[in-house]
């Protein structure tokens, strides 16, 4: 019976079998695609790798209100401030999704903003934590007297409740006070 040759319409079981067949090749990217790991799932809870903003971006200094600002990590070379209280500000990431209007929190801004100031070795002077009156910009005017003659860098974070971002990149700085 197995030894004859194939003759006619194929019978129910190899309608069956190709079915069968068909159907697990259309089902195993779904369940491949259906199964989660722990991280996965702790990353849909608003855990895990999502708990990063996005970092801040055009870092910025100014001498002065009317002073315009110049670019860290420029073509020009580094900044050079020519006041003891320079401004140093940044672009955050709108937390309104887009095509949407943001609106004020009625508790006040939601943002924190923390700026960090280094001498060129790496000793810190200044940590000041503020909060954001908007999410699209951060400034900070260093108070007057913290910084004399010499070489400096900066950088700056955003934390929004739980969820923080990367630090920028240090931008170096030089004062160069008349």
């Amino acid at each position: 019976m197995w030894n004859k040759p194939f003759r006619g319409r194929p019978g129910r079981a190899v309608l069956a079998v190709a079915a069968a067949l068909a159907l697990a090749g259309a089902a195993a990217p779904l369940s491949a695609a259906l199964s989660t790991t722990a991280a996965d799932a702790a990353e849909a809870q608003g855990g895990g790798r999502d708990q990063l903003l996005p970092t801040p971006e055009v870092p910025r200094i100014s001498d002065g209100p009317y002073a315009g600002f110049q670019l860290c990590g420029s073509a020009a070379g580094n900044p050079v401030a020519t006041s003891g209280s320079p401004t140093l500000a940044a672009t955050l990431e709108s937390v309104a999704p887009p095509g949407t209007v943001e609106t004020p929190n009625s508790d006040g801004p939601r943002r924190k903003v923390v700026f960090e100031v280094d001498e060129a070795d790496g000793k810190q002077v200044v940590r000041k934590q503020l909060t954001s009156d908007t999410s699209h910009d951060a400034a900070y005017q260093l108070p007057e007297g913290k910084l004399t003659n010499g070489e400096y860098r900066w950088r700056v974070r955003v934390m929004d409740g739980a969820t923080v971002s990367e630090w920028t990149a240090w931008c170096d700085f030089t004062v160069k006070r008349s």
